[in-house]
């Protein structure tokens, strides 16, 4: 997990209250009981963060440079450095604010690396969203003659931030390089659309912890608690 305070468009949303904890607790509850993974990194940099993770036993901190979590973009072979000192042939990268995304499918997407050869992976959700591109040219949705609408048509598949899987040495060899985007680079691997809430504005974070909360008391049909204990 990468980790930073200084957000771009949410700025310490990783501390912030969030549902009566915290997103980086959250996070890091989850990360200490992934049993099966060889390692558990925090990827971080500022001595709060750092403090958060010496309370969880199997999570070891990576030490992140101060320029690599800085506000603002940034060359990924500055923002992630750190992935060059992992030892690993693959490294899954789980999102922190990804609070709902549930430790089962997680394993889901664990044991579909293990059994495949690709050479990364891509958490996605289905959807049928009518997007165009800048141009006014409709890229999902086509046919004039048929009705649009999120009900019908055909499903893609939309990039969710929950989690993805690269090739280290690859990342290593061509400089940043984590997927081709390719057919089968990434692989997109499906997740419940209902795990994927992210938050980088104060609307989703707001959202969230209410939603967060509500599902931490039972009170939302259909769903057990947000970590799927």
């Amino acid at each position: 997990m990468n980790a930073r305070l200084e957000s771009s468009r949410l700025e310490r949303k990783m501390v912030r209250p969030f549902a009566g904890t915290t997103l980086i607790d959250i996070a890091l509850d989850k990360l200490d009981r992934l049993a099966y993974f060889d390692h558990r990194f925090l990827a971080v940099a500022e001595p709060e963060l750092k403090e958060r993770a010496r309370r969880h036993d199997n999570v070891e901190i990576l030490e992140r440079r101060a320029e690599a979590v800085a506000r603002g973009p940034h060359p990924v072979m500055v923002t992630f450095e750190h992935y060059t000192r992992i030892p690993t042939e693959y490294i899954f990268v789980i999102n922190p604010c990804s609070a709902f995304l549930s430790p089962a499918t997680i394993r889901r997407a664990f044991d579909l690396v293990q059994s495949t050869e690709h050479p990364s992976y891509l958490a996605v959700i289905p959807t049928r969203e009518w997007v165009f591109d800048a141009g006014g040219r409709p890229l999902t949705h086509k046919d004039p003659r048929a009705l649009q609408n999120t009900n019908s048509g055909s499903a893609h598949y939309k990039a969710s931030q929950a989690f993805y899987v690269i090739n280290r040495d690859r990342f290593m060899e061509t400089g940043g390089l984590l997927w081709t985007l390719t057919p089968g680079d990434p692989r997109l691997v499906e997740m419940p659309s209902e795990e994927a809430h992210d938050v980088d504005t104060e609307l989703e974070f707001d959202f969230a912890s209410f939603l967060y909360a509500r599902q931490a008391a039972g009170q939302v049909s259909g769903h057990g608690s947000p970590d799927g204990r």
